[in-house]
């Protein structure tokens, strides 16, 4: 019962983390354009064996994550300008993937970096790794933090579509190195319209 404890602690952790990533870009609001949305094709690419490819019509974007994981949807109670929060989360384990996309009027990845640099130090938390990043043809940027001393994440976000996209992969630090062929994959299989 113990194990369990821990890991709904480090998920409700993780998730306020994302919350709080998710305020570190609150500034970065705009408003839709009032036109009809076209709806994007999804890629035809075969999924990887292994993986389940999620796909969102509306939202134009899509990624792979493993089948077993499980997945939910999370309700952002104070955040009317983030359109979609995806939840997945290794069943025993401290590990999850938080995907979500909300409006942003940031335009490059410098803005992107500024911003994200900003809300750490705002929280007294120290970058491991950072780098740019091109998935799909998109250029990212790419961030490796501990925000608390047993926990690693890593955080990929891309500007596009008048969209902020990120991707928050996260687990305790002595499994990190277990997971990041996965948290590699995820992050390759993105894919923005």
């Amino acid at each position: 019962m113990g194990g369990k404890r821990f890991n709904l602690g480090v998920i409700s952790v993780l998730v306020a983390l994302l919350v709080a990533s998710i305020a570190v870009m609150g500034g970065c609001t705009r408003e839709s354009n009032s036109g009809e949305p076209s709806i994007p094709t999804p890629p035809t690419d075969p999924v990887t064996p292994g993986y389940i490819r999620d796909y969102d019509y509306i939202l134009g974007y899509g990624f792979e994550y493993p089948e077993d994981w499980e997945s939910q949807v999370i309700e952002v109670v104070d955040g009317e300008d983030v359109e979609s929060v995806l939840m997945f989360t290794k069943p025993g384990t401290p590990t999850t993937l938080i995907v979500t996309v909300k409006l942003s009027n940031l335009t490059s990845l410098e803005e992107v970096k500024d911003e994200f640099k900003e809300g750490l130090n705002k929280l007294g938390m120290t970058i491991l790794e950072e780098r740019e990043i091109v998935v799909n043809g998109r250029e990212g940027y790419e961030v490796i933090y501990k925000p608390i001393a047993a926990v690693k994440m890593r955080q990929v976000m891309f500007i596009a579509n008048g969209k902020t996209y990120m991707i928050v992969c996260s687990t305790a630090e002595t499994l990190y190195d277990e997971y990041e062929e996965i948290f590699d994959h995820v992050v390759n299989s993105f894919v923005i319209e």
